[in-house]
């Protein structure tokens, strides 16, 4: 099966370019998309790569931005004798300074040897090089926690971790010791993801949500989500609200200046403040599978990253909603954790390889990006997931490479998710 596919399927699941931004229509088809793409992984496993492809185009047809299904594309191509084709799309990723396995993939062996692809991996392997500016601040060697949301209270020095297999919310004070601080739970255990310390109210808030990585996951339970505000100081329990429909869910928080809650995930969320109403952010166009999520200084602008298509940034008091485009041949595609810094946007962009640590100039509006820089790319040390930001630092959390020997009380499927928790920092000037 090509590199990525089942990885595509697996991420999607729990999350939810050179290439053109997504138009506004494709975000209702977003999601039949993802169909597709369980219909061509089926083909796959059944070596029907005519059926293969053609899923595979519809998949790219209703959501042009994905990286992965061009790269599965490609593969599905080369396995059909349509190598210009898969030529073509590739040409793409390695503008974009993506890499699913092109070298060693198997699907593409019938592009051994031609000289348009031999190229191509001369011109890849330059555009990998790596960029450094981490610092490695610590790593906690207990295996399978997942780590996801990483927070950090200023005022005390102290970080806190969540873990998506068992909801625990770790403490990391000062002098580096760990403790347990809380856990996300509604009748049964739950995925910690997004976390966010409000400081001026002294809350950390946390999104917790059932899904196949969490501890005796019972795939027969309707899926829960809710959002979960712990007293800073003490742990205690203070806010909940959970999702009205089961099955639905929530992915990432931010508070607003005015103490507004915004939560990304199925839907674009807000609690205003003073209020335990959960209500819709009003959009122009619907942005499927919400993830990361930033707001301005001044609470007027929502920016929100769509998982498997790219940024959006949303005027809260009209709706106006914009797609915004990556500059040159850079991707916005796979972006998870996103911040604001100083008139820019930071953002954790796993859902690509090499993962990379960006930052996005913005223009005056807020409206376009003018230049990507990289702060970190191509570094196999850590896959991470979101990040805090301190100052002129930011601090982000994520999984070291998996073990070698994988402990029996965990499932073989765990493996790729079983590396030791690590949490690096960045400088982003």
């Amino acid at each position: 099966m090509p590199a990525n596919f089942t990885r595509l399927l697996c991420v999607l699941a729990f999350c939810l370019a050179h290439l053109p931004a997504a138009p506004a229509w494709a975000q209702a088809d977003v999601a039949a998309a993802q169909i597709h793409l369980q219909e061509a992984g089926q083909a796959y496993r059944e070596g029907d790569f005519a059926g293969f492809t053609n899923s595979l185009e519809t998949a790219l047809d209703l959501n042009p931005a994905s990286l992965a299904t061009r790269y599965n594309l490609a593969c599905a191509y080369a396995r059909t004798d349509r190598n210009d084709d898969a030529l073509r799309l590739l040409q793409g990723l390695v503008d974009a300074r993506v890499d699913y396995g092109m070298a060693d993939d198997p699907d593409l062996a019938s592009l051994h040897g031609n000289a348009e692809f031999d190229e191509m991996l001369r011109t890849l392997d330059n555009n990998l090089q790596p960029v450094s500016g981490s610092t490695h601040r610590f790593t906690l060697d207990q295996l399978g926690l997942i780590p996801e949301g990483i927070a950090i209270d200023q005022a005390t020095s102290r970080t806190f971790l969540g873990s998506m297999r068992n909801g625990d919310i770790f403490v990391i004070d000062a002098a580096g010791q760990m403790s347990k601080f809380a856990n996300v739970a509604d009748h049964g255990k739950m995925a910690a993801i997004g976390l966010f310390v409000d400081a001026e109210r002294k809350v950390l808030w946390a999104v917790g949500a059932t899904f196949n990585l969490v501890e005796d996951f019972d795939p027969e339970a309707p899926a829960r989500s809710g959002v979960f505000g712990f007293n800073l100081t003490t742990g205690q329990l203070e806010h909940q609200y959970m999702a009205d429909e089961p099955g639905s869910g929530f992915n990432d928080v931010t508070v607003a200046p005015s103490g507004d809650l915004y939560l990304s995930g199925d839907a674009l969320s807000v609690v205003r403040d003073g209020s335990d109403v959960i209500q819709p952010v009003k959009t122009r166009q619907k942005i499927f599978g919400s993830n990361g999520v930033a707001i301005t200084p001044d609470g007027d602008r929502l920016f929100v990253t769509s998982y498997p298509v790219g940024i959006a940034t949303v005027d809260l008091s009209s709706g106006e909603t914009v797609w915004l485009e990556a500059p040159g041949g850079a991707t916005l595609y796979g972006i998870d954790g996103l911040y604001w810094y100083e008139g820019d946007l930071v953002g954790v962009q796993n859902g690509v390889n090499p993962w990379r640590l960006v930052r996005l100039r913005l223009d005056k509006s807020q409206t376009a990006i003018t230049d990507i820089r990289m702060l970190e790319f191509a570094n196999e040390n850590i896959t991470p997931t979101t990040g805090a930001i301190v100052g002129d630092i930011i601090h982000y959390v994520g999984q070291g490479p998996q073990p070698e020997v994988i402990p029996g009380h965990f499932a073989e499927n765990m493996a790729p998710f079983l590396g030791e928790t690590i949490v690096m920092t960045a400088p982003l000037n």
